[in-house]
């Protein structure tokens, strides 16, 4: 085994899945494995968990024994990983691997999508962030958590419908298809039961209702009214991070197309496809060579 050719996973941690992705020494894919949360700040365990789950699957998938897990060379951009104090621990982690590398997943996202090369990012999954690489110093804009920011992200857009619900059942605002659609979605009728269902909820458990604002946007003013809100913030988001540069922006994330079509037709012109995604871009940590183009 030692004689054996090095393999290399990259992984994409975030706050709905852990993707692993199993590369050769030439960068070509050989396996894939998807696990749970890999959200480092808010799970820490639940994250170390993800990540040794999708490794072993992405193993499965191409046919290799697990055996091989402490010949792999690891490398993973996690959310959560840009807060020092967490990042710290998932280094002091005592990991099954020959080596484990970590970022955030913004950084290593950005890696991928520009091919190493100096470009922008913006992220719009269940959270929402920004990025800049240019001359090899990653820059990151917004994503500072569910609860401080992450506007526009389909965290952001589920919690603040789940807000207005409770402003209708209250008879604060009237009651619109949107708050109907949320209430049938969670089987609550009454403010105190969707309260009570989504006091405690998580990121992800908002993001699922995402889709519902995203659908009705164009017929519920209240629906329209978040994804108005949402364009905003992330247009303006765009251009902070593209100020005083020429550099290209890459969209990312499950509702990345939605709002592309939302945005000015000046940032859209500024979009382009990605050269590669952020399992690959999180090899740049181990080797460089396997990223750059």
């Amino acid at each position: 085994m030692n004689n054996a050719p090095p393999l290399y996973v990259g992984i994409d941690g975030g706050g709905t899945k852990c993707s692993a992705h199993l590369f050769n020494k030439h960068g070509k894919v050989l396996g894939k494995g998807v696990s749970g949360s890999a959200n480092a700040a808010r799970n820490l365990p639940e994250t170390l968990d993800s990540i040794l789950k999708s490794v072993h699957m992405a193993l499965l998938d191409a046919n290799l024994n697990i055996k091989q897990i402490p010949t792999l060379k690891v490398a993973a951009g996690l959310a959560g990983a840009t807060v020092s104090s967490v990042k710290a621990k998932l280094l002091e982690w005592q990991h099954p691997f020959a080596d484990f590398k970590v970022e955030s997943d913004l950084a290593t996202s950005s890696y991928g999508a520009h091919g190493g090369k100096d470009g922008a990012l913006l992220i719009i999954g269940t959270g929402s962030s920004a990025a800049k690489l240019q001359a090899g110093v990653i820059s990151q804009f917004g994503g500072h958590g569910f609860l401080l920011g992450d506007k526009g992200s389909g965290a952001w857009l589920g919690r603040a419908a789940v807000s207005i619900t409770l402003d209708a059942l209250e008879g604060i605002t009237p009651m619109t298809t949107l708050n109907h659609v949320i209430l049938n979605n969670l089987k609550v009728s009454s403010a105190a039961d969707l309260a009570q269902k989504m006091i405690g909820a998580t990121s992800r458990e908002f993001a699922t209702l995402a889709p519902v604002v995203v659908k009705l946007a164009e017929q519920d003013p209240q629906a329209h009214a978040l994804v108005q809100e949402a364009t905003e913030y992330l247009e303006k988001l765009c251009h902070s991070t593209l100020k005083n540069t020429d550099l290209p922006i890459v969209l990312m994330g499950g509702l990345a197309a939605f709002f592309k079509t939302k945005l000015s037709p000046a940032l859209q012109l500024r979009v382009v496809t990605p050269v590669a995604g952020p399992e690959k871009g999180a090899l740049y940590l181990l080797d460089q060579s396997l990223v750059l183009n």
